[in-house]
């Protein structure tokens, strides 16, 4: 089954929480998160470690994901990308030291960002590089790990208000300046499931009448 990313906390609210059996896995364009359970998205909801700096300092505060076409040639995008980049490994890092059940969900999120990262200065080292399209492509690999965080329950609402607007001048000039296409752009969501574990009772076959 498949829910929109804000929709999972009026489903939660609906199902027992305490029935085993229910499973979600978050889907992020290519970032994909499996075997979360329904006390890690409790969790999810309820993080008051969570820490609220995270949104601004791998969006907000990152130029790179939302100005305007400034930089023309590509050894000028390279270094905002790869202190981009060293931050998501030392978040990643912070937050493996904690051993917090939630943050096996932001973890591989963060580190799907340090890849477009990645990705993208491997790029523009080549060789007559468009650079229009390499941070096109960028924008477009960061963009649904980008929104995930924007929506997290425990953001500030001014941190949320600030970001909801620049993604949304980022989505403007992505089409406008940087070759991207609407369509390319995709939202997170969850994927949900469930299953009945058979009882050893009826997974047992029964043993022929004589």
């Amino acid at each position: 089954m498949k829910i929109a990313l804000n929709e999972i906390w009026n489903f939660l609210k609906m199902v027992n929480s305490k029935e085993p059996g229910w499973s979600y896995s978050l889907c992020a364009g290519d970032v994909k998160v499996d075997s979360i359970t329904t006390e890690m998205m409790l969790a999810l909801k309820d993080d008051n470690a969570y820490d609220t700096e995270l949104l601004p300092s791998i969006f907000t505060f990152r130029e790179i994901l939302w100005q305007p076409d400034v930089f023309t040639e590509a050894n000028m995008s390279i270094p905002s990308l790869r202190i981009l980049q060293a931050f998501c490994e030392e978040a990643c890092i912070e937050m493996e030291e904690k051993n917090l059940s939630v943050n096996q969900i932001y973890i591989p999120l963060i580190k799907g960002i340090g890849k477009c990262c990645g990705k993208a200065m491997k790029a523009l080292e080549k060789e007559k590089a468009d650079v229009k399209k390499i941070l096109g492509d960028f924008r477009t690999c960061a963009f649904p790990v980008i929104k995930f965080f924007i929506y997290h329950p425990q953001n500030r609402q001014d941190y949320f208000q600030d970001a909801q607007n620049r993604l949304n001048y980022a989505v403007k000039i992505m089409l406008t300046q940087f070759y991207g296409r609407y369509t390319e752009l995709e939202d997170p969501f969850w994927k949900v499931s469930f299953s009945k574990n058979k009882t050893k009772k009826d997974a047992d076959p029964k043993p022929e009448e004589q």
